[in-house]
């Protein structure tokens, strides 16, 4: 697990200014740059009273391009779910849980690549057998692809425990709301079982990259935007 020290772009300057509220400050780990179509989320996971806006993370640029990286027909991929073909959603989902935490053992980033913080492609910890909550919830979702299940409707989040701490957590949107396949090995759950546990920060996807606010703070962004952004920040 890795904390992640990190502060908030400032440009443009109006639109930032809302993000620097004493609560994104403490939760947001990188640097992040709001977009100028703030009003479309583009798909992304609203969860928990939280809407979503559309960002650039910029520090996460690499690590988004290798989760996205195409793995769905990896031979591993496919030996490893194999057995879940033809299963219920609901039980494909326990499966790629079961399988990925057992599978893959836990091996920190600074072990394993002789960095503080690399997101692996699926096919890399597939080759390997290790890697850390982030690369375990990447071969996560491209499992779950590789059965079916939409790629829009897949997420990498990193979020606020209340009892592990900083998680990086696979987040589904199926059967109307969403599953969350975390680290620790224990069967998906509905999020909103966890209301007061569980804290969205920001999720990754095929379709872009999003920081989870609350109205108030989703509402001053907006506002600010709809000022006035400078158009070479679009």
């Amino acid at each position: 697990m890795h904390k992640r020290s990190f502060k908030l772009s400032v440009v443009p300057a109006a639109m930032c200014a809302a993000f620097a509220t004493q609560a994104l400050a403490a939760d947001l780990p990188i640097a992040v740059r709001p977009v100028t179509s703030l009003m479309n989320s583009n798909g992304g996971p609203n969860m928990l009273g939280t809407s979503v806006v559309l960002i650039r993370a910029d520090r996460f640029g690499p690590s988004r391009v290798n989760a996205i990286q195409e793995a769905t027909r990896s031979p591993l991929l496919q030996h490893m779910i194999a057995p879940a073909r033809g299963l219920l959603p609901i039980d494909q989902l326990n499966f790629v849980q079961s399988r990925v935490n057992t599978s893959i053992r836990w091996m920190s980033d600074a072990t394993q690549w002789g960095q503080h913080d690399y997101w692996a492609t699926a096919e890399e910890t597939l080759v390997r057998g290790a890697g850390d909550m982030e690369d375990r919830a990447i071969v996560k979702m491209h499992a779950l692809r590789a059965l079916g299940f939409p790629a829009k409707d897949l997420f990498v989040t990193l979020a606020r425990d209340r009892v592990g701490g900083p998680v990086s957590v696979l987040t589904v949107r199926a059967s109307g709301g969403y599953y969350i396949l975390d680290d620790t090995g224990g069967a998906p759950y509905r999020v909103d079982s966890r209301v007061r546990d569980f804290k969205p920060i920001l999720s990754f996807g095929w379709n872009g990259a999003w920081v989870h606010m609350n109205a108030g703070q989703r509402n001053a962004v907006v506002a600010r935007a709809s000022a006035g952004a400078p158009a070479s920040q679009k």
